[in-house]
């Protein structure tokens, strides 16, 4: 839900209200990730949606032959560091994303492009908040142009670009359908940590 939301009032408002994409990759943070790491992926973008209900999305797009495959990976699945532990997902920070890239390719999901929106400090009761949680119709914002503007610029500024991902990318992910998601196959381990199910290879070649 805060996803597709928030991808949408992005791309709707920018273009009702004439927000260009210069002023939108402006607003936004660009983080650094090693190039030798993302080379491994195939073109696919890692997005993650921390909202307000500290609740978190994580999807891998991934596009080939003219359709995008979405990928759904559990907010709590375990990825595996450089000192062998293994931590949930949702316990690393979006906005130096570098374990969290660096451990999903371990676990053989490389990403090329990254972008991270960080919503869980915003105040559930605001226009953002209540946008992010579904409280809040996008038309009734596109109906208030100036609103809308102030919003968008919100928006904007909790979001967080890895090299290489610009906006334009971003708000191509209006036209993805994110409902129906290939889900990752999960298992628990001896220490109840979430890790991947045996199934996963096959879902990944389909995926993939």
């Amino acid at each position: 839900m805060v996803a597709a939301v928030l991808t949408t009032l992005i791309a709707g408002a920018a273009t009702y209200v004439g927000v260009s994409i210069y002023r939108i990759d402006h607003a936004v943070h660009h983080v650094g990730l090693p190039a030798s790491l993302l080379a491994h992926g195939k073109n696919d973008l890692l997005a993650i949606v921390q909202g307000p209900d500290h609740k978190e999305q994580v999807f891998v797009f991934h596009a080939t032959g003219g359709h995008t495959h979405v990928l759904q990976v559990p907010q709590a699945l375990a990825l595996p560091l450089n000192d062998g532990r293994r931590v949930p997902l949702d316990s690393l920070s979006i906005h130096a994303p570098k374990a969290i890239v660096a451990g999903l390719d371990r676990l053989g999901i490389p990403v090329t492009h990254y972008v991270g929106v960080d919503l869980h400090m915003v105040n559930p009761a605001s226009d953002l908040g209540r946008l992010a949680t579904g409280n809040l119709s996008v038309t009734s914002m596109l109906s208030n142009p100036l609103g809308t503007s102030a919003l968008l610029s919100q928006v904007a500024s909790h979001m967080y670009l890895g090299p290489g991902t610009p906006v334009s990318d971003v708000l191509s992910l209006m036209n993805v359908p994110t409902a129906h998601p290939v889900i990752v196959p999960t298992d628990r381990n001896v220490r109840g940590q979430l890790v991947l199910a045996a199934a996963f290879v096959d879902v990944l070649r389909a995926f993939l």
